[in-house]
């Protein structure tokens, strides 16, 4: 079992970007395709697929950083 500290040294999260503007921090990739609802957006079983990092996409770019 992995202790607190642990836990959140290999924490990630990630950073929506559009054209150059942040739009969102989120702590899992499902929670940027909530957001993103509505819009036209990858799903969720695509981009978990990409392995790239940041994830790009027409306009927008996803950004998987730790967390500090």
């Amino acid at each position: 079992m992995a202790t607190y500290k642990e836990q959140q040294k290999d924490k990630k999260y990630y950073i929506l970007i559009e054209d150059g503007v942040p739009l969102g921090t989120f702590g899992n990739l499902k929670k940027v395709v909530e957001f993103m609802d509505g819009k036209e957006f990858p799903s969720y079983w695509t981009l978990v697929r990409k392995e790239e990092n940041p994830i790009v996409l027409e306009s927008y770019k996803i950004y998987k950083v730790k967390h500090y």
